[in-house]
This record gives structure tokens, C-alpha cells and sequence, in this order.
């Protein structure tokens, strides 16, 4: 059932929130061309957002409860999430920290209206900074996020090989590792149809960025790894320090099941 809708201004696109049938108190947003062309895009679970519905998320937060003892002594202190959605991750890490309001979450979407959209219906118990922009520009010089830099970013901006150039090259990535803290952690999400090509080409371009694959990892569903089915893989950087062998045990058993987590040498052969 449809809660409401609107009018996007840059894509002319539509949003919307609806109820969930799969659960009891989840929420989605779905956007498109028009309202009987629409796709969904994020889950919410309203009364417990520490609830992952989709498999590439709950990934991402596992990465992030692995390396945060080690990275930040407990939780981190500045994540920017470049593409909002629902904001089904910035709510998962106020659900995850205690004294998850010390944590200066920024968000960054070049709909103008979505954030507010998402939030008039949805709200947080503290409301993330909002940055209207497309992400590449605002990390470029002169952008509004030039200069300053975070524990954790987080790239969740597309979903397919038809995703803007300007997001899927070299000088972007490198302007994201340039705005990460020395013990910064990178999280992207990777979508692709069978056979991976999209997702091992922007793979080999993010183990180029990164310059050490001991230092990156990816994990995911098996069939999508072995490229049998379409799905998405949660790809994952630690620039100056890479990932213990105990994190990518916690990583590997916090599933799904079947998945896999790959580093070195098998990430580079998977991508290649």
C-alpha cells in the first residue's frame, strides 16, 4: 500500500514509500519514470533499523562491525553516505552505537526533494546533514565537501552498468580515498546482471585506487560471485592498513550463507 509519493525535480522521476509485505513493520522506497514504472530501492524495518533486509547491507554492516574495535576503538565518529535512498544505513548505525549521537552522519543526494521526503514520513531520532549534490562534484575542488574528510564512506549511488561515467572512474574514487581519514574505511555497493562484467572492471579500477588489494575485499552471495545470477556485492577498502585475518573470519560467519569474502590475490584474479 502506498503511503506517499512525489515528484523528483533533477530526474523528474517518481518516489515513493509503501508497506512492506515481507514484514510487519517495513517500509520501501521505490522510484521511477512513473507510478506504474517503479523499482524498489531501499528497505526500512520502522521498529528495528539494526533489521538489514537486503543481503548487500547486512554485508556492509558486518564489514563495519568487524573493523571498528581495531579502526576507531569503538564505533566511528564521521560517516558520509554518498547516495540517501531511505536512509536505511544511517539509521542502521544510530541503531548499532550507543551514544550513536556523537556520530556526524552526512548524506549526499542530487534529488533535492528525497531526503526530506523520506524523513516527513520516516524520521530519525537525529537527522543526518544533508548535502544536495551529485557526489562526484561535491568531492571535486571547490565542492561542498572539499576539505574535509571521514572515518567511514559509504557509495551506494547505483545499481548497474548504466550508472554515470563520472562515478565509476579513476578521479572519482581517488577524490573518495582522498576524503577518508588515515584509518578510514570505504564501503561501495556493486550491482551487476550475470556474468559480473560491469562489477569486475569497476572492481579492477577500485583495486587500482586503492593500490594494494591486501588492503580491499569483496564479499557476496556465491552465485553472484561465480556470476551465475544478477545481485549485488558489498566491495570494501581499509587504504592504509587492509583487513586482519580475524575480521575477514568475522566478515566470512556473519554471512549470508552461501557467500564468500575475497582479498589479495583471489579478489584480483576475480576481477581480471
Amino acid at each position: 500500500m502506498t503511503i506517499a509519493r512525489i515528484q523528483l525535480s533533477f530526474s523528474g522521476h517518481f518516489a515513493e514509500l509503501s508497506r512492506d509485505d515481507l514484514t510487519e513493520t517495513g517500509m520501501v522506497l521505490s522510484t521511477g519514470p512513473s507510478p506504474d514504472q517503479m523499482a524498489e530501492q531501499s528497505h526500512v524495518e520502522v521498529e528495528d533499523p539494526s533489521w538489514l533486509l537486503h543481503d548487500y547491507t547486512h554485508r556492509m554492516s558486518s564489514v563495519l562491525r568487524a573493523v571498528a574495535p581495531r579502526l576507531w576503538g569503538e564505533r566511528p565518529a564521521s560517516v558520509l553516505h554518498l547516495g540517501a535512498g531511505a536512509l536505511t544505513l544511517p539509521r542502521w548505525i544510530q541503531a548499532q552505537w550507543s551514544g550513536s549521537a556523537d556520530i556526524a552522519q552526512t548524506v549526499v543526494d542530487i534529488e533535492p526533494e528525497l531526503v526530506d521526503f523520506v524523513l516527513e514520513h520516516l524520521p530519525m531520532p537525529v537527522t543526518p546533514e544533508n548535502v544536495v549534490a551529485d557526489a562526484a562534484e561535491a568531492l571535486a575542488p571547490g565542492g561542498a565537501l572539499a576539505g574535509r574528510s571521514f572515518d567511514v564512506i559509504i557509495v551506494d549511488l547505483f545499481n548497474s552498468a548504466e550508472a554515470p561515467a563520472s562515478l565509476v572512474s579513476s578521479e572519482f574514487f581517488d577524490q573518495v580515498l582522498a576524503a577518508l581519514n588515515p584509518q578510514g574505511l570505504m564501503l561501495m555497493n556493486l550491482g551487476d546482471d550475470a556474468g559480473m562484467a560491469f562489477a569486475r572492471e569497476l572492481t579492477s579500477t577500485l583495486l587500482t585506487a586503492v593500490g594494494e588489494p591486501e588492503n580491499c575485499l569483496l564479499t557476496g552471495p556465491d552465485a553472484v560471485l561465480s556470476a551465475l545470477e544478477e545481485g549485488n556485492l558489498a566491495f570494501a577498502a581499509v587504504p592504509g592498513e587492509g583487513f586482519t585475518d580475524f575480521e575477514g573470519q568475522l566478515i566470512w560467519a556473519a554471512g549470508p550463507h552461501p557467500g564468500e569474502v575475497l582479498t589479495g590475490a583471489e579478489l584480483t584474479d576475480w576481477a581480471s
